[in-house]
């Protein structure tokens, strides 16, 4: 009896084994095109391995790779996301405090935005509009 628990537990640790390998290498393929997601299945990837131990303190061969590659996905795809979000407020707001004609265009959306609503801006839009092109005109008077 217990030989067939045995056998059944380590049977179990295979089949999660193999989905820690499967998930870190899917992590570290999606960061190709599909980065913002990874961390999910990264994050799959190292519960799988961790249950695959079953109760002993050793990892077996597969599921140290399994770890491994879902860590490394996992990070990698955290950093891109990261890295990627950065640069595009950067880009953004360094665009706004150099272009006037994207203000101007802001302005004109919101103004079309309101007046098919049949309202008025409120002054805290009008507000936010005048002082980014305060802010645009302090910027290049530098």
């Amino acid at each position: 009896m217990e030989r067939e628990l045995l056998g059944d537990k380590q049977l179990s640790a295979r089949k999660y084994e193999k989905l820690a390998v499967t998930f870190g290498v899917i992590s570290l393929a999606g960061l190709i095109c599909c980065f913002p997601i990874m961390p999910v299945l990264g994050g799959l990837g190292i519960i799988f391995a961790l249950i695959s131990r079953g109760g002993s303190a050793d990892f077996s061969k597969e599921a140290k790779k399994g770890l491994t590659f879902s860590i490394i996905g996992t990070a990698a795809s955290l950093l891109l996301t990261v890295g990627l979000l950065g640069y595009s407020m950067y880009f953004t707001f360094n665009e706004l405090k150099t272009n006037d004609k994207l203000v101007d265009e802001m302005r004109e959306q919101y103004e079309q935005i309101y007046d098919r609503m049949g309202t008025e801006m409120p002054p805290e839009m009008e507000e936010m509009l005048d002082r980014l092109e305060e802010m645009s005109e302090e910027y290049r008077n530098r």
